[in-house]
């Protein structure tokens, strides 16, 4: 090997620009000489084929988040929808913001934003996760519109949580 950093395998000039690509290249060239790695596009589909599908998605259970529950997400998980809902409590003087859904891990935690409507572009007022029964409360300006938004999030083994959008609430003077 010279000095430059070029070097030859199997009649071919290779080029090493850091030594860290010489490295991982003395580090692998041993394995597929040895047999160890695939060296076609077809083993790899071979060892693809032979890994197990528990619930017939088409998502290896390796690569399954819910192996047991078949869908058609590349997670492995079933999609679940959320509902969110904005309420002004007069008494409290603040917004109260909702996360519901059919499945609990989907509700708890869950990120929310709280926008201004405003003529041109909303503004995000702020940003928060609602508490484990899926409530939050925030003390806002008055004499404005607001509502809520739910990131879409993924509760590993569980569900792949939704989007979701609450209806504008105006708060009184």
């Amino acid at each position: 090997m010279a000095s430059s950093g070029n070097g030859t395998y199997a009649g071919r000039l290779m080029m090493f620009r850091t030594p860290r690509r010489l490295a991982a290249l003395l580090l692998v060239l041993p394995l597929s000489m040895a047999g160890a790695l695939p060296t076609s596009a077809t083993a790899y589909a071979s060892t693809a084929a032979t890994a197990t599908d528990t619930d017939g998605d088409g998502v290896p259970d390796t690569g399954d988040g819910c192996p047991t529950v078949p869908a058609g997400n590349p997670t492995g998980c079933p999609t679940v929808s959320r509902k969110a809902s904005l309420t002004w409590l007069d008494g409290k003087q603040r917004l109260q913001v909702r996360v519901t859904s059919a499945e609990k891990a989907c509700v708890a935690r869950a990120r929310i934003v709280v926008w201004r409507v405003r003529p041109n572009r909303d503004v995000k007022v702020a940003g928060a996760n609602v508490s484990f029964s899926g409530r939050a409360r925030f003390k806002v300006p008055r004499r404005a519109s607001y509502y809520v938004s739910v990131s879409p999030s993924y509760s590993p083994g569980v569900a792949e949580c939704g989007r979701a959008t609450s209806r504008a609430v105006r708060v009184p003077r």
